[in-house]
């Protein structure tokens, strides 16, 4: 069972404040006996002291190594560390920086950030930013102006230096973040806490939300507390083992920076930013399927100066591609070289360089789902209605999707299933879309994609609840794997590991020491 706890330096004074939620001390957080086998457990740590070595620092250093869902995390606390590492950091929120504080008189300002809210509901967004940054229970970020605004210093907060006017707001959001968020959850009997990111407003989402449901399902018969989360989120994603994206990926996009957080925090990820990295760009996929020698469609990758020598090397029609287009979205067929030269103008404004590929008409495309190195679901994906493509986007501004049919794995062609498992391989281990054409008997790579539609009713008619089982199974699997790795605690996994080890060496022989520096 999940438990909750709050590390703070005096008790008695928190419990009357917010009665409902466990308070603990730091030298009982550290010693006690009864939280140093606990697995399950979420620790906000409000101790006095932050700094290297500090109370606080310990605090959080312990609850990762004990496997503990905590905030601040180490890697917190060291992006606020040092000037040259938070400014790096906050870089991206210049623009909302200058738009919120620009109407303000005064040439410095102080924004305290509590669990990102702020008193003022004017800065909400700006403090909701910070904290998607920087997860720290509490802090304050210090702005001058010259020319334009800029941060001068980002300092964590002990609860002794919250003002008494901003105690409220603090309390009100550690509730929100403690209480309120993790309440739904805080009695699940489960092993492993699963996050999938899911927009239900998304048209074209990867899934829909009957396997939503079944995934939930299929998690909890695995002893996973799944729970849906989306772009608002991103602060509270390190408190999860794991991250499912089942929603459209794209590198400049809320899911790819999902993806990399989760991989910087040491998740489980599915799918992890290089496949979505590789599995984004058509150019990336042509280059490693011609060095692996894997069947494709005659393809030229071309810039604005190559234009003259598609109609060399290609006959009518072409095929014409913007490398990350998704959905039959960015790709035309032309017919002849006029309207080559107008879809091609139109394509370069979005990319430097763009993708043409012979025309292979086929009544529909493979899709060959591929799972931790093995098959998982096989479909046919028809063309839409009198059209050359799955999605025609051409009807009156409403696309049309072409019908399918889900076939046993067993039953296609292995040639098939052996060129989507080869090309699957070429880009990781993660969980995958294979498309391919078959033409007059031979089968060809058309493209991997990294996170392939799992709907209900679709790619899970063979399979039916086994589909999601088999996925859920593996997350759990994984997340168990790394649990494993990290109780060796291997030094690449913590910053100054060596000097870390001996100061709690020496913090577990003396505790008295820990309550001189508190």
């Amino acid at each position: 069972m999940i438990r909750n706890l709050c590390v703070v330096e005096n008790v008695r004074h928190w419990r009357k404040k917010v009665p409902g939620m466990d308070f603990v001390s730091p030298t009982e957080y550290l010693f006690g006996q009864e939280f140093q086998d606990l697995r399950q457990l979420r620790v906000i740590n409000l101790a006095r002291n932050y700094g290297y070595l500090g109370s606080g620092y310990y605090v959080s250093l312990v609850a990762e190594a004990r496997g503990h869902k905590v905030i601040p995390k180490l890697s917190a606390l060291q992006a606020l560390s040092k000037k040259e590492f938070y400014l790096i950091e906050a870089d991206d929120l210049s623009a909302q920086i200058q738009k919120d504080l620009a109407p303000l008189a005064d040439n410095r300002f102080e924004l305290s950030v509590y669990f990102g809210h702020n008193v003022s509901k004017k800065y909400e967004k700006l403090s909701r930013m910070f904290f998607n940054l920087f997860p720290c229970p509490a802090f304050r970020v210090f702005f001058d102006r010259e020319k334009k605004w800029g941060i001068t210093s980002i300092k964590p907060l002990s609860l002794d230096k919250i003002q008494e006017s901003h105690q409220e707001d603090f309390l009100e959001a550690l509730v929100a973040y403690s209480v309120e968020r993790w309440g739904v959850r805080k009695n699940t009997p489960a092993r492993y806490e699963l996050a999938i990111l899911f927009d239900p407003e998304e048209r074209w989402a990867p899934s829909n939300a009957a396997a939503i449901q079944k995934f939930i399902k299929a998690g909890k018969a695995e002893g996973l507390s799944v729970e849906v989360i989306g772009k608002r989120n991103y602060a509270s994603l390190a408190q999860f083992d794991a991250l499912f994206i089942r929603e459209t990926t794209a590198i400049d996009h809320h899911t790819y920076r999902f993806a990399k957080k989760a991989e910087k925090e040491g998740m489980v990820i599915i799918d992890d930013p290089t496949s979505i990295l590789y599995c984004t760009n058509k150019i990336f996929l042509y280059e490693l399927f011609k060095r692996s020698g894997i069947s494709r469609p005659k393809t030229v990758v071309f810039g604005e100066e190559h234009l003259p020598v598609i109609t060399d090397a290609l006959a009518f029609p072409i095929i014409v591609k913007i490398p990350d287009g998704t959905f039959s979205r960015g790709i035309e067929k032309v017919e002849d070289p006029g309207r080559l030269e107008t879809v091609c103008r139109k394509f370069f404004r979005h990319s430097d360089y763009l993708v043409a590929q012979e025309f292979m008409p086929t009544p529909f495309d493979w899709r060959i789902g591929v799972f931790d190195g093995r098959p998982l679901f096989a479909c046919q994906y028809f063309m839409s209605r009198n059209h050359w493509q799955i999605y025609d986007h051409s009807a009156q501004g409403k696309a049309v999707e072409g019908a399918h049919k889900t076939h046993a794995v067993e039953n296609v062609d292995p040639r098939v299933i052996s060129m989507a498992l080869k090309a699957a391989r070429l880009i990781g281990d993660g969980l995958y879309g294979v498309d391919i054409k078959v033409v007059e008997g031979k089968p060809y790579i058309v493209e991997v994609n990294d996170n392939p539609n799992i709907d209900a009713g679709v790619e899970d008619d063979i399979l039916k609840d086994r589909l999601y089982q088999t996925i859920m199974r593996e997350f759990a699997a994984r997340i168990e794997r790394v649990k494993m790795r990290k109780t060796t605690f291997p030094s690449s996994s913590i910053p100054l590991a060596s000097s870390i080890a001996h100061s709690l060496a020496d913090l577990t022989a003396s505790p008295m020491r820990l309550k001189a520096r508190s």
